[in-house]
């Protein structure tokens, strides 16, 4: 997936400082720093569209979803590294170096996606049918860049009655303008403009790259979010009705090899790459090293509740000096590493709730979480639902199944946050902190005080 050019290196040069610190640029500009043979050809666009799924690649390889775990309760930090500790503790600051660091990730490929609009009519030979699958891939890739980083830096939808309350920054042309946060509203409207515009012109095969089918897919899982069941129903059944995936029998979506038939969109590398896209999550959780991360006696316990639960030999328990720390071995791959960002697995419990939550074609729902439960706990087990359980039973399960299912994934506070926001103001609590307090979402980099207007995240933590 790598291609190297001089444009690409120039690019990673100059964003590699910091998006607030981006020259300034416009067509004219790009000329004085981007000499036009580095975006001359067909080949040199797509090279950069290529280094665009690469930064959304190592934005992705456990960075972002370790900081989400970190303000939930499935994972506890093992080491004394200040910057997860400051995040697990909901005190993160403008100067946490883990922050910092993964806040700038997906506006390295924004950036790069918003150049390559500047360029499209300006290269000979490309053909109309690649400008639109590029757009629509950089379309869907900008969404899922901005996607990620709402629900970290933001209060989920549902937090304000309008949801006008403060987003996130949204880049839309390559320029370095300072930009106060949009609201949420205009953030997810923005997300849902550029995943229509994928659907709409990306094509129905792509190879290891985005298609109709995961810009879909990914849509169906914004209006998950958001609670539009309504609106993800249909492109959920449009997906799994395909046929296109099939679940596998592993319990294990990181193992490339046996699961590769579920993943509907995940970042694929070839050989010495292959680890990489996985980096992070193999640094923080690694049973076979010196792991930064842990498992929570919550979680253990929850998933220990039933021996016959396949998803037990997922996780290790170590007693050392009579204290004992419980790791993960999901993540401890040599070879063959995926790094799915969407799988079949989760689009079934995904269209699971909301069957339930619609309270309609509920054996639908029932027979999409009953293939999650005989995978786990086999086909015999009590723990089958009977087909004439009723949407309250199935959400219950569904929710139980997910958390069983995608722990460490990133995925467990964003559940929450979405259920709570729904139910007026739950109070249920989450490891002693309530889903809208303020140290439930992460604090901009200082960087971003270069905007007059920017709006920095309250500084007080959760009680």
């Amino acid at each position: 997936m790598k291609k190297t050019i001089y444009i690409i290196i120039l690019l990673c040069a100059i964003l590699q400082s910091s998006c607030d610190k981006q020259i300034d640029l416009n067509a004219k500009d790009l000329n004085l720093f981007i000499p036009e043979e580095a975006l001359k050809t067909p080949d040199d666009m797509q090279a950069l569209l290529n280094s665009c799924y690469d930064a959304t690649a190592n934005m992705m390889n456990g960075r972002f979803q370790a900081a989400s775990d970190l303000l939930a309760d499935d994972i506890v930090p093992l080491q004394n590294n200040g910057n997860y500790l400051g995040i697990y503790n909901r005190n993160s600051n403008q100067f946490n170096g883990v922050i910092g660091d993964i806040y700038s990730q997906p506006y390295f490929s924004i950036y790069r996606i918003n150049v390559m609009d500047i360029y499209y009519s300006q290269i000979a030979g490309l053909a109309a049918n690649d400008i639109k699958r590029m757009k629509g891939e950089g379309r869907f890739l900008r969404a899922l860049c901005h996607f990620e980083t709402v629900k970290l830096w933001a209060q989920p939808w549902g937090f304000s009655s309008d949801n006008s309350h403060l987003g996130i920054v949204l880049r839309e042309r390559a320029k370095n303008e300072p930009l106060p946060r949009s609201s949420v509203l205009a953030s997810f409207n923005l997300i849902i403009s550029d995943l229509s515009y994928a659907i709409d012109n990306l094509p129905e095969s792509n190879d290891v790259y985005a298609d109709k089918m995961a810009a879909k897919a990914l849509l169906a899982k914004v209006y998950f979010h958001i609670g539009k069941y309504n609106e993800a129903l249909p492109l959920l059944n449009d997906v799994i009705n395909s046929n296109k995936y099939t679940l596998s029998d592993s319990l294990n979506r990181f193992d490339r090899a046996s699961t590769q038939s579920e993943i509907v969109f995940g970042f694929v590398a070839k050989n010495a790459f292959e680890l990489q896209r996985a980096d992070a999550f193999r640094s923080n959780y690694s049973s076979k090293g010196t792991a930064q991360l842990g498992v929570s006696n919550d979680l253990y316990n929850l998933i220990h509740t039933d021996t016959s639960d396949r998803r037990n030999n997922l996780l290790k328990a170590i007693v050392k000096d009579g204290v004992q720390t419980i790791l993960t071995t999901k993540f401890d791959l040599s070879t063959v590493f995926a790094c799915p960002y969407i799988t079949l697995t989760e689009l079934l419990l995904t269209r699971a709730e909301c069957i339930g939550m619609l309270n309609s074609n509920i054996n639908q729902g029932v027979d999409d979480l009953n293939k999650i439960i005989k995978r786990a706990y086999g086909a015999s087990s009590t723990r089958v639902l009977n087909s004439s359980a009723d949407a309250v039973t199935l959400i219950t399960e569904t929710r139980l199944q997910r958390r069983l299912e995608m722990f460490c994934e990133g995925d467990r506070l964003q559940q929450f946050k979405r259920i709570a926001a729904a139910s007026n103001n739950n109070p249920q609590e989450i490891r002693g902190a309530k889903w809208n307090c303020p140290g439930m979402i992460l604090q901009f980099p200082g960087s971003e005080g270069t905007s007059a207007n920017f709006i920095y995240n309250p500084t007080t933590v959760c009680n």
